[in-house]
């Protein structure tokens, strides 16, 4: 394992910028922090670029770097390790990976379950759609142009390796649903004032949910393109639930839908 001590080295600085989506986008590459995530990555051998271990944890990484060392790995300086980590407490090892290519038109003619979030904001949130989504057997999450970045490391954080196993599609606007419209999926918005439940829709058709954001809903440029519009029936003394709470609701409705015969 090399060990590098210096912050001019290309790899200390490639690192950092990644946690800069500008940097994420040209690169095509982000960052998986910690244990679980990086061991999760290298045992269901998704495609890594390298794997930074910080010098004070060389030793509890060393089983993993002899199983793996056909990857680079990298032994780094404590004082830079934590430069490139984003967390306050880090576990001493970074994975930089590719960021996985999708192609949109594989949804196409499929009797998939897709997630549309509409210009959600929290990183966290997103992240933890995604785990939910990979969870319950969601086929892709499609991410409108005002959506935070999936692939920031917050988001990744909160994904817990969903982001590894879940399809992402970003910048996806009212074309893209056409698209799926016109290969006959449903689009069903999520809205307080609808008149149906979640409960009342049949979710056996590929079917796409828009799910909007907790401060505006779902947004003009969105909103002509559902069909219909449910609610979650809740408290009316409580004014909206959190976006990725909603999302877990209506995901396990999908879910129960699609494998009551395994629950019969």
């Amino acid at each position: 394992m090399k060990k590098i001590a210096s912050k001019d080295n290309q790899y200390i600085k490639q690192a950092i910028s990644l946690k800069n989506r500008k940097y994420r986008i040209r690169e095509q590459m982000f960052l998986l922090e910690g244990k679980t995530m990086v061991s999760e990555a290298l045992q269901s051998k998704h495609p890594l670029v390298r794997v930074l271990v910080d010098e004070a944890y060389r030793e509890e990484y060393q089983a993993l770097y002899e199983q793996f060392n056909h990857l680079q790995w990298l032994e780094i300086e404590s004082r830079l390790f934590k430069t490139i980590a984003d967390t306050e407490t880090p576990q001493g090892i970074i994975a930089v990976a590719p960021i996985p290519r999708t192609d949109f038109e594989q949804l196409i003619g499929q009797n998939a379950s897709l997630i549309l979030l509409d210009q959600i904001a929290d990183p966290g949130n997103l992240g933890t759609i995604i785990r939910t989504a990979w969870a319950l057997n969601i086929d892709a999450v499609l991410l409108s142009a005002g959506c935070t970045d999936s692939f920031s490391p917050k988001a990744v954080r909160a994904s817990m390796g969903g982001i590894l196993n879940v399809p992402v599609y970003t910048s996806v606007g009212d074309r893209e649903i056409e698209m799926l419209k016109a290969a006959g999926y449903q689009v069903i918005g999520t809205a307080l004032n609808a008149r149906t439940t979640i409960f009342e829709n049949d979710y056996q058709k590929p079917t796409v949910i828009v799910i909007g954001s907790e401060a505006r809903g779902i947004s003009p440029e969105i909103k002509p393109c559902c069909d219909i519009f449910s609610k979650i029936p809740t408290n009316p003394k409580v004014d909206s639930l959190n976006a990725a709470v909603a999302c877990a609701i209506i995901i396990m409705e999908v879910w129960k839908q699609r494998n009551s015969v395994l629950l019969s």
